[in-house]
């Protein structure tokens, strides 16, 4: 999983009750961004000697413990913070309940976790637990990660739901996640925490940086494992987030010669950045998946997300070049059902054992795919129609439109977005769109920036006009960039990212 490594920071871990703080670090560690410390203090010992951040009375929780706790914790995130250290605050069971109320008591971490933990309601009164706290509750309180476990019988998955929904009322930005296990920090929290603290925490917009594995008149230069691992570790370096390929198994000659472009197996190509990085995402930009059965997509997909510790973003959409459709053997006009249908499919088989299913091509008998990714991958639809938006809202946590230059939109099969100005009248109708659907946590906004083909032509007098639109993308909105730099040659690739990531302060 990509970690985040731009500043020092202390995670401060927060043992469960009646565990040594030992075991807080231990899992801390795991979880924590490259190169943070790891702090674990310990709860004070009620009177049989077991460490505990707060008893319980008739009507829930002490106030007074919780309260004496939490500025235990607020006490130390300050002086953290005032020596210059970015922090966040972690805790399992106890700890978790903690955790997920610092705010309500004037504590802000730039980001909290909670495992495996309930809401420490004092009588069931929100309003009363909010008024224990003596500081002000800022209007942008530390966002907060619930994680709950399936099979836990002692914090039943549900208490995480209702505390989120809590949370919330409480103005205080929450996201809720259901993993795999039981009462437990394991590997399947670790890099769910992990992925959503890599969100959190890095600054600004992030930038996907593409592999130039499409200019394949170069030949091995720019086209073969050695120089896609050359790439890769150069982008991580350099503080790129991520690394996409595109996807076209069956480019036609036609499309070719109006402005196609060829494409490695995006699969493939990612496992070879993969195998050389330890941070950098691997995102496809974009994977159609209505060329593919969804079980060899699921596979391949999440063999990629499997061995790489998961860090893939799944780019997906549903496809435009009519012939390519024809040569795989996949109906066109079906695309968008074909789409849909795999995505569902694509949940089912990474989160489910004994998959039964009937498709459109397919029919599926108590199927169970093994490994499964530890959490589902990030996916984020591509499209820039109404219909590509509610297919990111039901289905994933992005959605990645494009630029369509006036009247190209007929044959790019989808709508035109050909300003900014439009691109901001379409992110208005993704926030409509999700209130409408009763969705309280935001997509990620993907965008390949307009002036982006005058840059590749000329990098010299193309950047500023780049930088200045990013910072309106920025503002409008977007929180991914889909880049690309020149070059025909290893070295003048990397020497454009060089750029690139200091004009843009990545490193």
């Amino acid at each position: 999983m990509r970690d985040v490594d731009r500043g020092s920071g202390v995670l401060i871990a927060l043992h469960g009750h009646g565990d040594d703080p030992a075991s807080a670090r231990a899992w801390g560690r795991q979880l924590a961004p490259h190169g943070w410390e790891v702090l674990a203090p310990g709860a004070q010992e009620d009177s049989e000697g077991v460490r505990s951040w707060f008893s319980t009375g008739p009507r829930g929780v002490v106030a007074e413990d919780l309260r004496r706790s939490a500025h235990k914790i607020g006490d130390l995130v300050e002086r953290l913070q005032n020596g210059g250290s970015r922090v966040a605050v972690a805790g399992f069971s106890q700890g978790g309940s903690l955790a997920m109320v610092l705010s309500l008591f004037g504590v802000h971490p730039e980001a909290v976790i909670s495992i495996c933990g309930f809401y420490p309601e004092l009588d069931g009164n929100v309003g009363e637990l909010a008024a224990t706290h003596t500081g002000a509750l800022r209007p942008s309180a530390a966002p907060v990660l619930v994680i709950n476990a399936a099979e836990d019988e002692r914090v039943p998955a549900f208490l995480g739901a209702d505390a989120a929904a809590l949370l919330s009322s409480q103005q205080i930005p929450s996201t809720y996640q259901v993993v795999p296990g039981d009462h437990r920090v394991g590997q399947e929290a670790v890099e769910c925490s992990r992925r959503w603290l890599n969100g959190v925490l890095s600054s600004g917009v992030k930038v996907s940086l593409g592999l130039p594995v499409d200019r394949i008149h170069t030949g091995s230069e720019l086209v073969s494992g050695a120089a896609v691992a050359d790439l890769a570790v150069g982008y991580e370096r350099l503080g790129f987030d991520a690394a996409y390929v595109t996807d076209h198994p069956a480019p036609d000659d036609r499309w070719l010669s109006g402005g196609g472009h060829q494409a490695l197996e995006p699969t493939v190509a990612l496992a070879v950045a993969a195998a050389v990085t330890d941070r950098l995402l691997l995102h496809t930009n974009v994977y159609v998946l209505p060329y593919r059965n969804p079980f060899i997509a699921a596979k391949a997909l999440g063999s990629l997300d499997v061995l790489s510790g998961g860090r893939l973003i799944l780019g997906v959409a549903a496809g435009y070049v009519k012939p390519e459709f024809a040569a795989v053997g996949a109906d066109f006009d079906s695309r968008g059902a074909l789409l849909d249908e795999s995505l569902q499919m694509l949940l089912r088989i990474w989160t489910e054992s004994s998959v039964e299913a009937v498709g459109a091509n397919f029919s599926a008998r108590s199927v169970t795919a093994l490994p499964q990714p530890s959490s589902v991958p990030p996916i984020w639809v591509g499209g820039n129609s109404t219909a590509a938006i509610r297919r990111a809202i039901r289905f994933g946590q992005g959605w990645s439109p494009f630029p369509t230059p006036i009247g190209s939109g007929k044959g790019l099969r989808t709508a035109e977005i050909s300003s900014v100005e439009a691109l901001a009248q379409r992110i208005s109708q993704v926030q409509e769109l999700c209130a409408e659907a009763e969705r309280t946590e935001p997509l990620s906004i993907c965008f390949v920036p307009f002036s982006l083909a005058n840059y590749l032509s000329n990098p010299t007098t193309g950047l500023a006009p780049l930088l200045e639109e990013i910072a309106q993308l920025s503002e409008i909105g977007v929180d991914w960039l889909a880049l690309m730099v020149p070059g025909d040659s290893r070295s003048a690739v990397l020497h454009h990212a060089r750029e690139l990531s200091s004009a843009l302060k990545l490193a």
